[in-house]
């Protein structure tokens, strides 16, 4: 366990100067050490121990140390979170995790478990016992789970000092701020808004946040049942809420439930506590599309990012497009894809995204009697071209996509085809990291040469597939990547999976001898699971979440 110790505190703290107490874990400081921490300061800012070793005198030789890592030795958590306490500190924000809330509702301290001198005087939830405040710090981390890159985070109603405190140390939000009584925000101006138990009408509240945020923002609004300016029922929520927002997902704190419950959304009794999630209206942003900038990547120069000038309307790409921060409630998300697909301009990135996230969620269900509409209205996509990048990458996209949805329904002509197109775009208009789908549609063009016995044009397809990785690997990554603050961090990762479904294809050339001998032991020497495996896995996460349902239900 000494070493899984290490990484914990390195991963909460920080590589730092860092004091381990000489009873505790003897090995640990070496460990701390490999980490980059310095333990051999005389003026540690971080300290680590033992519960049974912790006392005043210990604590008064490190006076200039701003956080604690406390190994606990058969304690309970209220006692030693009231000794820390009274000695003036409070839990670390970093560390409150959903598990670790979950242990303290049992009265189990974590191990390690966390903790930060408080600012004199400070009285909140960061310093507070029993299950009031550990289900109050459990709506802010729910808040926390959801603030996306960049965002611009409004918090209100009371406790929202706290919250802005777990907020910060745990999102990677832009910035977060604390809504003062009577003061003034421009409107459109917040990404999240956070608001629980807010004073005053709570509809009139509701309609004030859809003011201030932008097109593709978000509300997480939440009223304890001791609120008498609550709604009155969910039905009356969802109303108003309708009128302005996509409703996500209603979530319920009942009596001793420290973490908030995600429930179907309606009525729910014996609760204590109900918030709503829920997405602002981004239809309609044509007209504000020239003050659309990304949050996390407004400041790259890179095409791919240059989402104002891509799209008729660049509201809809966190809501509709980006994973991990589009609409969580699939219904939504299809819902709103359709109107996008049916009513967006022809041949515009707009119409070309709705039409993969439909494609997809076919995909996803296996969905076959659905496959010829979207294979035609690709195909309507496709002949109408376009110089846009962003429609370029629909155009290479929708290729790949249709090749699997033609797979699915047996016409694997139709598939060969649509990947041919896919392989052969002009990936390069748009991102080096989009040559993944011609990478791909490379590969699976050549699996079905192979199941029809065609070698010649197999191998000439992982050739193909060799040739697409070794153009984007020759590419200037600087200038996609970015420097300073327009930095693109996911471009790195996603080049890398360009080299390695690259990888894959020269492995099949490596080893064609192996073809006539035993197809399977040619095709145990290619890892075909790179291919998809963002969709492989996304199937995987959904069946999982079906099981957990069943299993809840029962």
């Amino acid at each position: 366990m000494t070493i899984e110790c290490a990484a914990a505190i390195v991963r909460h703290l920080g590589p730092c100067r860092i004091a381990v107490e000489a009873r505790t874990a003897p090995k640990l400081a070496g460990e701390l050490a490999l980490l980059g921490c310095d333990t051999k300061s005389g003026s540690p800012v971080v300290v680590v121990t033992e519960s049974n070793a912790l006392s005043a005198a210990m604590l008064a030789r490190y006076p200039a140390a701003h956080a604690l890592a406390i190994l606990p030795r058969q304690v309970r958590a209220t006692v030693l979170d009231e000794a820390l306490f009274e000695a003036g500190w409070r839990r670390l924000p970093g560390a409150i995790s959903v598990p670790v809330l979950e242990q303290l509702s049992r009265d189990e301290a974590a191990e390690p478990s966390f903790y930060e001198r408080a600012p004199n005087g400070y009285q909140g939830l960061l310093n507070a016992s029993g299950p009031d405040a550990l289900a109050a710090l459990g709506r802010w981390n729910l808040a926390a789970e959801r603030v996306r890159p960049g965002d611009r985070v409004l918090l209100c109603g009371p406790g929202a000092a706290d919250g802005r405190a777990l907020l910060e140390a745990r999102a990677r939000a832009g910035s977060v701020e604390v809504d003062v009584q009577g003061a003034s925000h421009a409107p459109r101006g917040f990404d999240l808004v956070v608001a629980m138990d807010v004073p005053g009408d709570w509809a009139d509240n509701i309609g004030r946040y859809a003011q201030l945020l932008r097109l593709d923002g978000r509300l997480i609004a939440g009223w304890s049942e001791g609120n008498p300016l609550r709604p009155a029922d969910w039905a009356s929520l969802h109303q108003k809420l309708g009128n302005h927002y996509l409703v996500e997902s209603q979530f319920v704190q009942a009596p001793g439930i420290i973490v908030p419950q995600s429930v179907p959304q309606g009525e729910v009794t014996g609760l204590t506590w109900r918030i709503a999630v829920a997405a602002n209206g981004p239809l309609g942003g044509e007209a504000s599309r020239a003050s659309f900038v990304h949050p996390a990547f407004g400041a790259s120069q890179a095409p791919l990012a240059a989402f104002a000038e891509g799209y008729d309307n660049p509201w809809l790409y966190r809501t509709m497009v980006q994973m991990g921060e589009r609409l969580a409630d699939e219904d939504l998300l299809v819902n709103l894809a359709e109107h996008v697909a049916s009513n967006a301009r022809p041949g515009s990135a707009d119409q070309g995204a709705a039409l993969a996230v439909l494609g997809y969620r076919v995909l996803e269900a296996r969905a076959a009697d659905v496959v010829p509409v979207l294979l035609n209205a690709f195909h309507d996509y496709w002949q109408l071209g376009g110089d846009s990048p962003h429609v370029g990458r629909w155009r290479v996209s929708l290729a790949f996509l249709a090749g699997r949805l033609a797979e699915l329904v047996g016409e694997r002509a139709i598939a060969a085809h649509w990947y041919a197109r896919a392989a052969n775009d002009d990936w390069q208009r748009f991102s080096t990291i989009l040559a993944t789908k011609a990478i791909g549609a490379a590969f699976f063009a050549a699996r079905i040469a192979l199941a029809e016995q065609d070698t010649d044009l197999a191998w000439r397809w992982f050739e193909r597939g060799v040739e697409i990785t070794l153009q984007a690997a020759a590419r200037d990554h600087r200038q996609e990547l970015g420097e300073g603050d327009g930095l693109l961090p996911f471009y790195l990762p996603e080049l890398a999976e360009v080299i390695d479904m690259g990888s894959q294809c020269a492995n099949a050339l490596a080893n064609r001898h192996l073809w006539a001998r035993d197809p399977g032991l040619f095709w145990r020497q290619v890892d075909v699971k790179r291919f998809g495996i963002a969709s492989w896995t996304l199937d995987v996460t959904k069946e999982n979440e079906r099981l957990r349902k069943q299993l809840g239900q029962a």
